[in-house]
């Protein structure tokens, strides 16, 4: 290593304090300078000799650099001390000394694994996750704060504190702070009215579950965080949020937003000082030629394996996969590998794999594999974790090799003699669905359940139709097993000459001497009875066939007299059909009806899709109760009852992308603000029947400059019979009032 390069980091992060570890092993030339003392005991014991403590200002900046004669500046100062890396970089630019930024890994936004079927991974978005809203800064921050009822952690350390204390009514009683335990933290924290309890002095990193336990003891309702990254505990800060059911407000990372041309990864750097180091650093490294496969291996059994998949095994340096895929491996692969010193490694999960591949066990940059590969169960193009990893090596600059396997659905419709043309495909792997609707309109579904209970309660919940289900357990394992849950026949028997063969059952004389071996006929008109839902086991598949479903088809509008509405008002079918009409829903839609009353909007636009997700809001114990009703009579389980007053209850809902508001009561104004502080591209559809409600919502769009209304009244007038004469019976004049962007609203017309 040349003698030229000198480096000067600006540290005092976990990153400063990894670099600098680096920087010692590889014998580099360098100084660290930190702001404080706590700065300074964290890499005294790696470093003490090279490390300069004490804030400064550019003009010092500038005045280390030239004293020091460093060629190569490092800033790896925390990503949301934006004014601090200006004076570095400009101290950098005008002595001409190569300026690198240290960028810290945020990763996905709050997005985590789901094990829900060991080699499945599953990405939750953040709709899914309590309610997590992105701000841009520490005052946006305190406008979400204000709105918030009950206690308050917050998670982003002691300099803020004053300002937001000073902005949170009852921040004395209800404002818990996680600092540091230090005496400048603390005295910030009573210097911003915090006493006893309310200061928790702690020293990172936590776990979630430190976090779940400190968010519990304060009984706080919501949490305000950084977008900190792996480092800062982000994850573990929102999965703890997530399983609490809680807000979470989170100051976006800086550099998330706008990324500096000078910034890069640790290893882009360590790569920079090691391939050129002094007058001929070049920090234009990438990762080109880096190269991973990821490929499924089938359901499980070898006889599934693919040509391709083989030889990709051959030639991998290391593999990677769930333990439940690589216990299915068959033995004559494992030996092969292990015989040949491959590492096979119990690991799905992209970023994690990521890093083992580019560091050792002690943080060093790892060249050493270069033909990685990690197996999935199943064929990748699936319900497969190879899709959030692809997304992970992609962006590492990786060129990803994709390897297709033969999927369990395909595996299960070729057992029952199914043309998959004629099949709906349903994944309710990991997620709430609707299956009993797709159930009802399709004759032929396969659904993918999260786990053999989840199957068992499908079926279950399927009980009262008039319909076959056959289970597919572990198929293509030595343990694969065939359980026909609902059959038309009455008796068990495994003598395909005697199972019936009217229309709909499984082409029994195609199946083969092994296949009958392998199913179990479990014949009863009773789903729910136990032994035969308890011989569901392992990795299943549900298929139903409806005979029924082409008499099962929603034309969009549901007859008043098939609600049960009780004395609570309800929004009209006529003008339910415009208003639905004018919400233009889309596949994916979260929907609002604030003040569902009897539940008519809520229950028209979940029977629209089973993938539309409607929160039904109302505050009238007796319209809960026919919501709950109506519900359960028109099987909608995407449909979600909430108590409650508006906007208040809606602060925890996911963020809506369509919103029906049938009754403010007086809150018009809030229920607006809220749901366009969420989505401000958000749909809302108005019913309103007096002129003054209509004034108050014409007068409310000023506040929205950017939104076009489209107002229309309509005027019913039904008829009903007298004698041998028909009267008009004129309903109440509406007006329906749609509130969309000026592009959205033009592109309806």
């Amino acid at each position: 290593m040349s003698d030229r390069c000198k480096v000067l980091v600006f540290g005092g992060t976990t990153e400063g304090r990894i670099l600098t570890e680096h920087l010692v092993r590889m014998h580099i030339d360098h100084e660290v300078s930190v702001a404080t003392k706590y700065g300074r005991d964290i890499l005294k014991d790696i470093d003490e000799d090279n490390l300069l403590v004490g804030r400064k200002d550019e003009e010092e900046i500038r005045k280390v650099i030239i004293d020091g004669g460093f060629n190569l500046v490092i800033d790896a100062t925390h990503p949301f001390a934006t004014e601090v890396s200006r004076q570095i970089k400009s101290a950098c630019k005008e002595q001409g000394v190569t300026y690198l930024r240290l960028l810290r890994d945020t990763g996905k936004k709050a997005s985590c694994s789901a094990d829900h079927h060991e080699d499945f991974s599953t990405e939750v978005d953040t709709k899914g996750m309590s309610d997590v809203v992105y701000v841009d800064d520490i005052h946006e921050a305190i406008e979400k704060l204000k709105r918030v009822s009950g206690n308050i952690l917050l998670l982003t350390g002691s300099k803020n504190l004053a300002e937001i204390a000073g902005c949170i009514p009852d921040s004395s009683k209800r404002l818990y702070a996680r600092v540091l335990p230090s005496e400048d933290s603390i005295r910030k924290c009573t210097d911003a009215g915090l006493s006893g309890r309310q200061i928790i002095a702690m020293q990172g990193p936590f776990s979630k579950e430190m976090n779940i336990a400190t968010i519990r003891e304060v009984d706080a309702k919501a949490i305000l965080t950084k977008e900190s990254g792996r480092t800062g505990g982000f994850d573990e800060k929102i999965e703890a949020a997530y399983s609490c059911g809680i807000k979470a407000i989170v100051i976006r990372n800086p550099e998330s937003v706008t990324k500096d041309s000078n910034s890069y990864s640790m290893e882009e750097i360590l790569d920079i000082i090691e391939d050129k180091p002094g007058d001929d650093l070049d920090y234009s490294h990438n990762n080109n030629n880096k190269i991973i496969t990821l490929a499924g291996i089938g359901p499980g059994g070898s006889e599934y394996y693919t040509r391709e998949l083989l030889k990709a095994l051959e030639s991998a340096d290391i593999i990677f996969g769930a333990e439940a895929v690589l216990r299915n491996l068959d033995s004559s692969v494992t030996d092969k590998l292990k015989n040949a010193g491959i590492p096979i490694v119990k690991e799905y999960n992209g970023e994690v794999i990521y890093q083992l591949l580019t560091k050792d066990i002690n943080g060093i940059v790892n060249n050493r594999y270069t033909n990685p590969a990690i197996l999935f169960s199943g064929d990748i193009s699936l319900c497969s974790g190879a899709k959030k990893a692809t997304e992970v090596f992609e962006q590492k600059g990786y060129e990803v090799r994709r390897i297709s396997g033969i999927s369990s659905v395909a595996l299960f419709a070729n057992k029952l003699f199914l043309s998959l043309e004629n099949v709906k495909i349903v994944s309710a792997h990991g997620r709430k669905v609707n299956v009993r609707d797709y159930v009802e309109t399709n004759k032929e579904t396969i659904i993918l359940p999260s786990d053999a209970d989840d199957a068992r309660n499908i079926c279950k919940g399927l009980s009262d139709l008039n319909i076959r289900i056959v289970a597919g357990c572990n198929l293509g394992c030595n343990d694969e097993k065939i359980v026909e849950i609902r059959s038309i026949t009455n008796k068990i028997t495994n003598d395909k000459d005697d199972i019936d063969e009217d229309k709909g059952d499984i082409d029994k004389d195609k199946l083969n001497k092994d296949d009958i071996d392998k199913m179990v006929l479990l014949c009863s008109q009773d789903d729910t009875n136990n032994n035969i839902l308890n011989s569901i086991e392992g990795k299943t598949l549900l298929y139903v066939y409806n005979e029924n479903a082409d008499s099962k088809i929603y034309a969009g509008g549901i007859c008043d007299s098939d609600i049960i509405r009780g004395k609570t008002p309800m929004t009209k079918e006529e003008i339910r059909a415009l208003s639905i009409r004018k919400l233009s829903l889309s596949q994916d839609a979260v929907v609002y009806d604030i003040g569902a009353g009897t539940g008519s909007i809520s229950l028209e636009a979940a029977l629209s899709s089973p993938d539309i997700k409607v929160f039904a809001i109302e505050k009238n114990e007796e319209a809960i109760s026919l919501l709950s009703q109506n519900k359960e009579k028109f099987h909608v389980s995407n449909m979600e009852i909430v108590k409650g007053i508006a906007p208040d209850i809606l602060n925890d809902l996911a963020t809506p992308t369509h919103v029906f508001i049938g009754g403010s009561s007086g809150n018009m104004r809030d229920i607006l603000k809220l749901v366009y502080d969420k989505n401000k591209n958000a749909r809302v559809v108005i019913n309103t029947v007096t002129a003054e409600s209509f004034a108050e919502v014409m007068d409310l769009l000023k506040d929205y400059p950017y939104l076009e209304p489209d107002i229309i009244q309509v005027s019913v007038t039904r008829f009903r019979k007298a004698g041998r004469y028909h009267l008009a019976d004129a309903l109440n004049p509406v007006y329906i009032i749609t509130l969309c962007t000026d592009q959205d609203i033009l592109s309806k017309r």
